[in-house]
């Protein structure tokens, strides 16, 4: 609170004093007696409070802070490296894909649901019988060894410059397969031909036959030939075999020789492929069998 001082002049008229009128005669002005004048004293007095000020205007705006970027991180390491296919087959309805690393995974049943039965088929040919293993092969390449025994006891005649198909039963003791799983079916056909009809295009044969000859006459020329094909695509393949020149009524023996059989086309895959022989005489054949090593695309 701040102090006012009052001054007792503020309060005195400062208007000239009005010319006194004389008094009159009687008047005892002695009865009157003027005493010194009091000094006034200033007197401080304190006054009210003041209100208060408004309030001032806001600060400017301040500016904006700077960050610091954090360090570079680590580099990662690399990866490990990729896997390829190089090979996928079926077992048991499952599917299995063979990677390049080496391992095997199994995909699981590729098998959908069972569909309705068929019609009854005709009847098929003379199946094959062995005491050998029946299995399949899990990949690509196959086995197959075919013994026959119709021409062990009686020896196939064979009339000089005729072309002669070697028979073969499968009936043998080593007869055996170890086939690709993409085929269902025995390669030995009907007659001792090979039946190669649910192989892909571009598969391939390795065939050695296995078979005695004892000519008539000494000398003797003998061939060997596949016959291929059908109607007009029927082609040979063929082979000189040489004389038989040790003597007549000697058997010789042709076990060792392997020969290839390429399935180019469907003319090739589609028909039975026969095993014959030629002799430039007379004379007779006991067939002992063949085996092959399959090649299944």
């Amino acid at each position: 609170m701040s102090d006012d001082i009052f001054n007792l002049d503020d309060f005195v008229s400062q208007e000239p004093v009005a010319k006194k009128q004389a008094a009159p005669d009687d008047y005892d002005n002695s009865e009157f007696t003027m005493e010194p004048a009091v000094v006034v004293k200033e007197v401080a007095v304190a006054g009210t409070d003041g209100t208060d000020g408004t309030d001032g205007l806001d600060g400017a705006k301040g500016a904006d802070g700077i960050g610091i970027d954090g360090a570079k991180g680590l580099d990662g390491s690399n990866g490990s490296d990729g896997v390829s296919v190089i090979d996928t087959f079926v077992q048991g309805g499952d599917l299995f894909i063979r990677l390049s690393d080496g391992k095997l995974i199994n995909a699981g049943d590729v098998r959908g649901p069972q569909g309705l039965q068929g019609p009854q088929g005709s009847g098929g040919g003379k199946g094959y019988r062995g005491g050998g293993n029946n299995t399949k092969s899990a990949n690509h390449f196959g086995f197959a060894d075919y013994n026959d025994t119709s021409t062990a006891t009686t020896p196939l005649t064979i009339v000089g410059e005729t072309w002669t198909t070697l028979p073969n039963n499968g009936a043998g003791s080593f007869s055996q397969e170890r086939l690709p799983l993409l085929l269902s079916n025995t390669l030995l056909g009907a007659g001792g031909s090979l039946d190669v009809s649910e192989m892909a295009l571009g598969s391939d044969l390795l065939i050695r036959p296995d078979f005695t000859v004892t000519p008539s006459a000494n000398n003797s020329a003998l061939s060997f030939r596949f016959q291929l094909g059908a109607g007009a695509g029927a082609y040979t393949l063929e082979q000189q075999l040489g004389r038989l020149d040790l003597g007549a009524g000697i058997p010789y023996r042709f076990s060792l020789q392997a020969l290839y059989v390429y399935l180019g086309d469907t003319n090739t895959r589609d028909n039975p492929i026969s095993l014959q022989i030629k002799l430039s005489g007379n004379g007779s054949a006991v067939n002992a069998g063949l085996a092959l090593k399959v090649y299944s695309l």
